[in-house]
């Protein structure tokens, strides 16, 4: 039996999407802090991201047309490479809960499934792609907890509540993207799809939790943000 190459298909080319997303964001991001007169060495950093994010986006796009995909990455609707903290928010409260939201959380989570997707990855285009993504996971990872470091160093007190009112919200969403395995789910993923670096929701699920566990509420709690509060103040289910 061969891999089901739609379900191949469709995972690439939403990764190539997710990371024009990213680079969309970020840049918006970088606007921000230039702004908010962040430290030269992290504007630098912030710049690198939105490069990698540009360089993943092509490399997964490549691996999409390579296994035979057509189409357009950015045929999407409007508004979808927009941050969802981008209106009607004081600069630096959006900054705060866009760095919470999308590098703190994200990004921290996203390194070990990227790590996991390597490993399964057997053919050529894919698992080359995702060799290079993980070569960049430090260092976009230890972006979102250095802004967060300048954020509170301006304002810490403003940073702390606003992570104790968001950061339930957060955890809900990211929970329910990650962390859940649907009713009636029907795995699409298997032997054969691994070859192509899809792993299966059980594995996203397994690894989410390792990696709130171990690297998420850990760093909140060194800062003093309450992460496990919050975390058990999240809307289960």
């Amino acid at each position: 039996m061969s891999a089901n190459m739609d379900i191949v298909l469709a995972e690439w080319r939403g990764r190539t999407l997710a990371e024009y997303r990213g680079a969309a964001v970020s840049s918006e991001l970088l606007t921000w802090l230039i702004r908010l007169g962040f430290s030269s060495s992290l504007l630098q950093a912030a710049h690198e991201f939105v490069g990698a994010e540009l360089d993943h986006a092509d490399m997964s796009w490549e691996v999409y047309e390579a296994l035979g995909g057509t189409g357009d990455p950015l045929d999407v609707a409007e508004g979808a490479l927009v941050a969802e903290q981008g209106v009607g928010r004081p600069t630096f409260e959006r900054c705060v809960l866009a760095c919470l939201d999308r590098y703190c959380i994200a990004e921290t989570l996203a390194a070990p499934l990227f790590r996991s997707m390597s490993e399964v990855a057997k053919e050529d285009a894919p698992k080359q792609a995702l060799i290079r993504i993980v070569d960049d996971l430090e260092s976009q990872t230890a972006l979102g907890w250095a802004i967060l470091d300048e954020a509170m160093e301006q304002d810490g007190k403003l940073v702390s509540a606003l992570a104790k009112k968001h950061l339930p919200v957060f955890f809900t969403r990211v929970e329910r993207a990650w962390g859940v395995i649907p009713d009636r789910w029907v795995e699409p993923v298997g032997p054969h799809e691994k070859r192509y670096g899809l792993i299966p929701r059980a594995r996203y699920k397994r690894e989410f939790y390792q990696a709130i566990a171990e690297e998420v509420l850990p760093r909140m709690e060194s800062r003093n943000l309450a992460g496990r509060t919050a975390w058990g103040r999240r809307k289960k289910g």
